[in-house]
């Protein structure tokens, strides 16, 4: 980030500084941060401090992020992308079976332990296979959300497996 001299301008013998810092928001939107101080040591140690500042303003929101903030943002992104009525039914897939499940677990830490006893509790229930399919889908294509807006690396839900028919012979 750029660092410039003011002038001729002096206090105590030191050289008045200009520090910006340029950066992008979370909504994407390009900002900049300006600061004058006096001496060059100081201009640097305040750069480096702003930065850090910033890295960590936009990292806290994605560590403490929940699945219930997760489900807000992707249902609000969702509703521009598909129909009403495929809009309506996950929303309601995902209320009904998967929030009050894991809503106050952060995404961060779903591990695949977690993400198994969900589905031995949606086991345990006595729904059809369609219906566990779709809460498998819904919950693994907010997952992927996720992933691609780089709130985490990668979702443990591909190591648990999809429901599948129970064979009796």
């Amino acid at each position: 980030m750029p660092i410039y001299k003011v002038g001729n301008t002096k206090k105590d013998g030191l050289q008045k500084y200009h520090v910006h810092i340029n950066y992008v928001a979370d909504n994407g939107q390009k900002r900049q941060i300006t600061r004058f101080v006096y001496g060059i040591d100081v201009a640097k140690n305040l750069e480096k401090q702003l930065e850090n500042e910033i890295k960590v303003q936009q990292e806290i929101p994605i560590k403490k992020m929940t699945v219930k903030q997760l489900f807000d943002e992707y249902i609000s992104i969702k509703k521009y992308e598909v129909r009403e009525i495929t809009l309506e039914k996950s929303n309601r897939i995902i209320k009904r079976y998967i929030l009050p499940i894991i809503k106050d677990v952060r995404i961060d830490k779903l591990s695949t332990r977690v993400l198994q006893d969900r589905k031995i509790s949606m086991e345990k229930r006595n729904l059809a296979l369609t219906n566990k399919s779709n809460v498998y889908t819904e919950l693994r294509t907010m997952l992927n959300y996720a992933v691609r807006m780089e709130y985490i690396q990668k979702h443990q839900l591909v190591k648990v497996r999809k429901f599948q028919r129970c064979f009796s012979y």
